[in-house]
């Protein structure tokens, strides 16, 4: 009997570990993704640690890692955001209000107030210079980051530093990306980058059609009439001699590329400080939709994980001068259906022509689809 027990518990452990290294290649294919989509270096994770991400990004540092601690007999795993920045001299310490805060107020222990009863009332706010924190946080600005602290309950500002924290490991790319994007986005509000209110739609009630009258009661025939009952007359056959002879109407013209060159749109997009969705509005008001004809350097070629997902080439299209961060990138992601050309490898000169249909503004990167590509000569 313990002959058969022991090989069967080797592999009973031999399945748990490849279990493990499953699940753990998956964890940190995840982290790989996310750290493409924010252009963050990578760090693998080892036997006792997690993968982490960290760089730069608009002259803000940028950290992403999982943290463990353990007390008595519990152990504590947390995802931890941090986004550093220059110092901004107003010995700032600011997170969500809690029942704690308010009740220290009855005691005249109050935080400090910037006349913004909305503001006043989601924030614990701790300052040596309420002024100029009125000053710098602009409408706009509140707006954000009341917006923010209502999704990430524990985002703590400081004088050099935003952060939030999260119960567990985080395991999906997505939420990676949406998270630290949304805390880079208050981060270069707080630096003072310009922002614009949301202007968003007024819901209104769909208008229905009228109801139509109901039709006249149709009256049964009186069995006894003896009157003689004529069919109604059939209607006329309508005239087909001119419809045949008629042209037909002309199709509509190919869609033109757009007179607007990439340098134009780069410069109108990427240029000057804003936030990504102020960036993403304008791009969705002036240049989404158009057909465009670009050269540029290539710089990634990559696929689905099926044979019949596109390709996606990403290129260097544009260098623009930003008023705050100095000579900056602009890409463009082409969306091509089938192989790329035979050959194609990074550094290769190209030309693209296809649709404009999306922006991640966060990268400074354009998303071109239907997608045609051949190499410039």
């Amino acid at each position: 009997m313990e002959g058969f027990i022991i090989p069967v518990v080797f592999v009973l452990i031999a399945v748990i570990a490849v279990a493990a290294s499953a699940s753990s290649r998956r964890y940190e294919s995840q982290w790989k993704a996310a750290a493409e989509r924010l252009q963050l270096g990578y760090q693998a994770g080892r036997l006792f640690s997690r993968p982490k991400l960290s760089g730069e990004t608009g002259g803000l540092t940028v950290k992403i890692d999982v943290s463990s601690s353990s007390s008595g007999s519990t152990n504590s795993v947390r995802t931890r955001y941090r986004v550093g920045y220059p110092p901004l001299g107003l010995d700032l310490r600011m997170s969500r209000q809690t029942g704690l805060a308010k009740a220290a107020a009855l005691f005249g222990m109050s935080d400090t107030q910037i006349g913004d009863a909305e503001f006043d009332e989601a924030f614990s706010i701790r300052t040596s210079d309420p002024q100029r924190l009125s000053a710098r946080l602009s409408p706009a600005t509140r707006r954000l980051l009341l917006d923010l602290v209502a999704e990430y309950r524990s985002v703590k500002i400081t004088d050099e530093q935003l952060s939030y924290e999260k119960n567990g490991a985080e395991r999906d790319a997505g939420t990676l990306t949406t998270t630290a994007r949304r805390l880079i986005e208050a981060a270069q509000a707080l630096q003072g980058a310009s922002v614009e209110p949301v202007k968003r739609p007024t819901p209104t009630v769909p208008i229905r059609p009228a109801i139509p009258p109901p039709p006249p009661p149709m009256l049964r025939p009186d069995p006894f009439d003896t009157r003689v009952a004529f069919d109604p007359i059939p209607p006329e056959p309508a005239d087909q001699s001119q419809s045949a002879t008629d042209e037909p109407a002309p199709a509509p013209a190919d869609s033109e590329v757009s007179e607007v060159t990439v340098e134009e749109i780069a410069t109108d997009l990427f240029a000057k400080r804003g936030l990504s969705f102020q960036i993403a509005r304008r791009f969705e008001q002036r240049y989404q939709g158009r057909i465009i004809d670009w050269s540029g350097e290539v710089r990634k070629i990559g696929g689905g994980p099926g044979p019949d997902d596109p390709a996606r080439v990403t290129m260097l299209v544009a260098t623009v001068r930003h008023e705050l961060f100095g000579s900056v990138d602009v890409e463009a992601t082409a969306s091509i259906r089938g192989r790329p050309p035979r050959g194609l490898t990074a550094g290769n000169q190209v030309t693209v022509q296809g649709t404009l249909t999306g922006i991640d503004a966060m990268s400074r990167r354009l998303i071109v689809e239907d997608a045609r590509l051949r190499r410039s000569l």
